[in-house]
């Protein structure tokens, strides 16, 4: 029996020896997967070097997407932060997007937005080649940032921390410490090394040391070692960090930042200028500073006041005006707007007004309407997917996507976005996506799919110069270009017009155009008006009988020109009819 016992002991001892022979491999916690492969997309996972802070932008670079200039600061090329992981970012990547039939073979590297390109262990440029296909998962190391060899040959050891001296102190100094004890040197911590000036401010720094980079949970305390003090933030060294300090309080400031004013200047003042007041010196007597240039951002044309960094996070008062002197005899008119200068701002000016707005909604926006779009996914997704999407169609509204590329993106990311509402229009249920300002005039290449299951249409290109109505079938995606008036006639007139006024002049004076035909439908015979040149705009339609002094609805039946659209008429009345 003590036998039978020792062996029943050392069978899992041999199970766990088994399973720990040399060919096995470690997979350690960085490398383990993050985000979900799809089925029509390449899927890299990248690992970042230890202090990569994760508000930082990361951008992949290659001939496959246009190079640096193109790729950097394109939301299309944009790593996204893994949420199970302080070290993944990852990325979904469309060979249908690559250009000029290039791959990832070809060539790639990876650029930080505040630390530069991906540089190996040597200092040397780096490029990753990989033949991947669609549908798989690759991890992709980066071994140091361009900004871990420049803080070297600036002669800064480590990370430094800058600091904008308003305190008043003789001395000043910077004390760390994390759990129960000191990270820089005992109390009061680290000297002053030098002085350096960035952006016209002058700031004392302090060279935290390279063995502390990555130090999670640093306590500053900013001193002057004479019995004042003040507690700074906690932080981790993973960056710079640039603070204002005075010799009660600190606040972080960002030295790379040139805040603007931006004006959408409707005012017909004729000039404009911009009084600043408050904390800070504006530099400037009344009126103050004149337009430093213009700027378009989703087509409309911006006038931008540039300002002095100290003034960053400053409470200021914003007086525009129309640049007059104050003893000027001419009329001083404006507006005043109080602010904390922590962003740029952006402020439309009417003759009544002054409002601050959201440039990314401010401007001439346009729509996409689709039709049969619910067919086209029912009929493409899988069987049984499609079983379970049934018992949530009652809590989603619609799981159909769009996401386009080009001169603009359509979404952050893929599958793009969602369907913003349905709308009837003469007797036809549309879904519709509403685009923002950023993509009016722009050539965008469209991609509707399923929600990223892994059904899509092939690429359709259009620039957003006005509202599309589309429609989508088995062979793709197509605009619909027909409108036609079917009438339905027991007016017993002799002859039938039809005249419009609105976005689309029906006809070019009273009473309007012929009929172009009759056509018969089901049984039933229609006259009918030809409007093909006036699709997706709107009319009032004001059926008459020819100028001899009977019409239906004197100010006119308001109507979408698109697609089929059927009436029946008396003398005195109309009737809007179902398709038949």
């Amino acid at each position: 029996m003590k036998k039978i016992i020792y062996w029943l002991f050392m069978l899992p001892l041999f199970a766990l020896l088994n399973g720990c022979d040399d060919t096995d491999t470690i997979i350690f916690d960085d490398e383990l997967p993050q985000f979900e492969i799809k089925a029509n997309a390449i899927l890299l996972e990248v690992i970042m070097p230890k202090g990569s802070a994760a508000d930082d932008e990361y951008y992949i670079v290659g001939d496959f997407n246009g190079g640096a200039e193109a790729a950097v600061g394109n939301l299309e090329w944009q790593l996204e932060k893994a949420t199970g992981s302080e070290s993944k970012w990852g990325i979904y990547l469309l060979p249908s997007t690559f250009k000029d039939g290039k791959t990832l073979a070809d060539g790639f590297y990876f650029v930080s937005a505040s630390k530069g390109e991906e540089r190996s262990v040597k200092n040397e440029a780096v490029v990753h080649q990989l033949d991947v296909k669609v549908g798989t998962r690759t991890n992709v190391w980066v071994d140091r940032w361009e900004a871990y060899f420049n803080t070297e040959e600036e002669g800064h050891d480590g990370f430094v921390v800058y600091v904008a001296d308003k305190s008043g102190w003789d001395n000043l100094y910077l004390y760390g410490w994390a759990g129960a004890g000191d990270v820089t040197p005992a109390w009061p911590g680290i000297a002053v090394k030098g002085t350096e000036v960035i952006n016209g401010v002058t700031y004392k720094y302090f060279d935290m040391g390279k063995a502390l980079d990555g130090y999670e949970g640093v306590n500053l305390i900013f001193n002057n070692n004479d019995g004042k003090q003040f507690d700074g933030p906690v932080v981790t060294l993973n960056r710079n960090f640039y603070f204002r300090i005075t010799d009660k309080g600190f606040e972080e400031i960002d030295p790379e930042a040139s805040y603007c004013i931006y004006v959408d200047d409707q005012s017909g003042w004729g000039d404009l200028a911009l009084y600043i007041s408050g904390a800070g010196d504006n530099n400037e007597d009344w009126p103050g500073l004149e337009p430093a240039g213009t700027k378009e951002i989703n087509g409309v044309v911006y006038k931008y006041f540039e300002t002095d960094v100290e003034l960053m996070n400053q409470s200021l008062k914003l007086t525009f005006n129309n640049n007059k002197k104050e003893d000027d005899p001419g009329l001083v008119l404006s507006f005043v707007k109080n602010i904390t200068f922590s962003r740029d701002f952006y402020f439309s000016i009417t003759p009544e007004k002054c409002e601050e707005i959201d440039p990314a909604t401010h401007g001439t926006s346009y729509s996409l309407y689709v039709d049969s779009i619910g067919g086209w996914f029912t009929e493409n997704v899988n069987k049984n997917w499609l079983t379970l999407r049934q018992k949530l169609m009652s809590l989603l509204h619609d799981e159909s996507e769009l996401d386009g590329y080009g001169e603009a993106a359509i979404g952050s990311s893929w599958p793009g976005i969602q369907v913003s509402e349905t709308k009837e229009i003469n007797g036809t249920t549309y879904k519709c996506f509403h685009l923002t300002p950023a993509c009016t005039n722009k050539n965008i290449n469209l991609i509707f799919n399923d929600n990223g299951v892994g059904n899509q249409l092939k690429d359709y290109n259009l620039t957003i110069d006005r509202d599309y109505y589309l429609r989508i079938s088995e062979e793709g995606c197509s605009e619909i270009k027909d409108c036609t008036v079917y009438v339905q006639d027991n007016s017993g007139w002799e002859a039938l017009t039809l005249y419009g006024w609105g976005d689309a002049a029906i006809g070019d004076s009273w009473p309007g155009i012929q009929v172009t035909g009759t056509r018969e439908i089901n049984g039933v015979t229609y006259k009918y008006f030809d409007l093909s040149e006036h699709v997706g705009k709107y009319s009032n339609l004001i059926f008459n009988n020819n100028g001899g002094g009977q019409q239906i609805e004197d100010g006119g039946l308001y109507t979408a020109l698109i697609g089929d659209i059927y009436f029946s008429i008396t003398a005195t009345s109309y009737e809007k009819l179902p398709k038949p």
